[in-house]
């Protein structure tokens, strides 16, 4: 079961990859990022496993949100695609969690409470810039 803080989180982490979407030129990378956000509605709704299909759209091996951040060299979009990536292994880590996994892939095993703050700072930091 997920606790209260935990589901004000991942609201937290959707709300800011939708806001984030809205700046987002790339078709591809729009259709990415709303197909990361129905999957993680699909978990949060259903508690459906999506897992492995959330966890290809953030490091899958030819396209993901790490390579569309990877393509970046200005500050404001890798500071962009940071966020996606923040907020989406925060809710794949809390769906492996919730599948009783005790080992994560790497780009998601670092995600944890802390993962929410940098988020919230970057994210602030990108209205900055």
């Amino acid at each position: 079961m997920i606790e209260q803080t935990e589901l004000q989180n991942i609201n937290l982490c959707l709300e800011i990859a939708r806001e984030l979407k809205s700046q987002i030129e790339d078709e591809e990378a729009v259709r990415d990022i709303d197909k990361a956000i129905e999957l993680s509605l699909k978990w949060l709704n259903y508690k459906t496993d999506v897992s492995v299909e959330l966890y290809d759209l953030l490091d899958g091996e030819d396209k993901g949100f790490a390579v569309y951040q990877q393509k970046k060299v200005n500050k404001h979009w890798i500071a962009v695609w940071n966020c996606i990536i923040y907020a989406f292994a925060y809710i794949c880590r809390k769906i492996f969690e919730n599948q009783g996994a005790v080992y994560f892939p790497e780009p998601i095993e670092m995600a944890d409470e802390e993962t929410i703050t940098i988020l919230r700072d970057t994210f602030k930091n990108i209205q900055n810039l």
